[in-house]
C-alpha cells in the first residue's frame, strides 16, 4: 500500500468530512504539496502583464511609483495567489466511499459529490508540470446512472449496428487534482464503481 493512500481505518479520524451513516470509506487522500506550485503558476502571466503595465506607466512623470514598485506589485500578486492556493491545498480532500465520490475544496470550503452509479468514466489528463512532479489529476465524468443509461440504450439497440458504440452524454465532471500515484488511485475508483455502482 502506498503512503499516499489512506484507507478506511485512518479516514475515520477526520470528523470534518461529511460521511453519511452506513457508508464505508474506501479511500481518502489529499493532493500532493505540488498542488500549491502547479496551481500558483497559473498566476504568472497575469502577474507579469500587471508588472509590465505598471512599468510602462512609470514612463509618465506624473505616476507616483517607479519600476521597483511595478516589480513589487507583480511579486505581491504571485505571493497572494500562492497563499490562496496553500489554504486551498490545506482544506482539499478527496474521499471514495462505497456509495459516492466526495471532494472538499476551496478556501471557503465546499463539498462536491457524485454517486458511484453516475460515474460515466475517468479521464487522466497529463499536464506538463504534473509529469515533472510525478503527480497527476483525474477527471471524473458524471452522467446519468447506469440504470438510466441501460433504459435509454435498449430501444436504440435495434437501430444501431454492432460496430457503433453507444455514447454516454456527460453532464458534468469533478476533478481530483495533483494526486500522487494517479494510476493506482484511478484503478481503485474504477474497482469501486464496478463493484458498488
Amino acid at each position: 500500500m502506498s503512503p499516499a493512500i489512506a484507507f478506511a481505518d485512518e479516514a475515520t479520524h477526520d470528523p470534518s468530512v461529511a460521511i453519511r451513516d452506513g457508508e464505508t470509506v474506501l479511500l481518502m487522500i489529499r493532493p500532493s504539496a505540488w498542488f500549491i506550485v502547479t496551481t500558483s503558476v497559473r498566476a504568472l502571466p497575469p502577474a507579469l502583464a500587471a508588472g509590465a503595465a505598471l512599468a510602462l506607466a512609470t514612463l509618465d512623470d506624473s505616476i507616483p511609483w517607479d519600476v521597483r514598485g511595478a516589480v513589487l506589485a507583480s511579486v505581491a500578486i504571485l505571493l497572494a495567489r500562492t497563499l490562496w492556493q496553500s489554504v486551498d491545498w490545506f482544506v482539499r480532500l478527496y474521499v471514495l466511499t462505497d456509495r459516492r465520490l466526495v471532494v472538499r475544496r476551496g478556501v471557503i470550503p465546499e463539498v462536491l459529490e457524485c454517486q458511484l452509479s453516475e460515474v460515466a468514466g475517468i479521464g487522466q489528463p497529463r499536464r506538463v508540470l504534473e509529469r515533472i512532479t510525478r503527480t497527476g489529476s483525474l477527471a471524473i465524468l458524471m452522467g446519468p446512472s447506469r440504470r438510466v443509461r441501460r433504459a435509454r440504450r435498449a430501444p436504440r439497440r435495434e437501430a444501431q449496428t454492432a460496430t457503433r458504440r453507444t455514447r454516454v452524454r456527460v453532464e458534468q465532471s469533478m476533478e481530483w487534482s495533483v494526486v500522487r500515484e494517479p494510476t493506482e488511485v484511478r484503478r481503485t475508483i474504477l474497482a469501486a464503481v464496478s463493484r458498488f455502482g
